[in-house]
C-alpha cells in the first residue's frame, strides 16, 4: 500500500514538471515573451551575443560597459573592454557617442550603462580607407534611445566604505544595498 502511494506521488510530481508551451513568433521561440516591459525586451549581454538573430530588429534594454575615450563600442563587460574583446562589443551609431550628436544620449564617462536601443545584426566595420579590422564586432545598435550610467557593485561598496556606520548587504538576497547602522546615543 505504501509503495502505491509513493508511486502515485512520483507520478503527480512528474506531471507537475511538464513545461508550458513556449510563446512562438514565426515558428521560433520568442525569447522576449516573458521579458517585455513597455514594448521593449529586457535582455542580458549574453543573450545578445548568443541569440542575435532572435533579437534583430527589436528595441532592447541591456546593461553594457562603455570604456570611454570616445569609443564607438559598448562591451558585454568591463573585462571585455579591458582586453579589447571586440567579439563581445556592440557598435553604437555616430562618429563620437561621447559628443552626444543629435538626440543620441551622451556617454560621458567610463562605466556600466543601461541602454535602450534598437538592435541589429552587424555589417562589416570599416575603419579609415576601406580597412576592415581583423576582429569582428558582435553586432550593432542602429540608434540609442536612452543611456543611463549605473553604479557597479565596486562603486557602491566604495561609496559605502567612505561613510561611517555603512555596511553592505543584499536586500531579499537579490539587490546589493548599503545599510546605515544606527549609532548608540548616550
Amino acid at each position: 500500500m505504501i509503495s502505491i502511494r509513493v508511486s502515485a506521488l512520483i507520478v503527480l510530481a512528474l506531471a507537475g514538471c511538464q513545461r508550458a508551451e513556449p510563446v512562438t513568433v514565426s515558428g521560433a521561440e520568442d525569447i522576449c515573451a516573458y521579458r517585455m516591459s513597455g514594448g521593449v525586451c529586457h535582455v542580458s549581454p549574453t543573450q545578445l551575443l548568443t541569440l542575435p538573430e532572435k533579437l534583430a530588429g527589436r528595441d532592447v534594454v541591456v546593461v553594457l560597459y562603455y570604456p570611454g575615450f570616445g569609443a564607438r563600442v559598448l562591451f558585454a563587460s568591463r573585462d571585455a573592454a579591458q582586453s579589447n574583446d571586440l567579439s563581445s562589443g556592440f557598435v553604437v551609431p555616430g562618429d563620437d557617442p561621447a559628443g552626444g550628436q543629435g538626440a543620441q544620449p551622451t556617454l560621458d564617462q567610463p562605466g556600466y550603462y543601461r541602454v535602450l536601443a534598437h538592435f541589429e545584426l552587424t555589417k562589416p566595420v570599416i575603419v579609415g580607407e576601406g580597412v576592415t579590422p581583423l576582429a569582428v564586432v558582435a553586432d550593432r545598435f542602429d540608434r540609442l534611445a536612452q543611456a543611463r550610467r549605473i553604479s557597479s557593485l565596486d562603486e557602491v561598496v566604495e561609496e559605502c566604505s567612505a561613510l561611517e556606520n555603512c555596511g553592505m548587504g543584499y536586500a531579499h538576497g537579490l539587490l546589493p544595498m548599503p545599510r546605515l547602522e544606527a549609532t548608540d546615543k548616550e
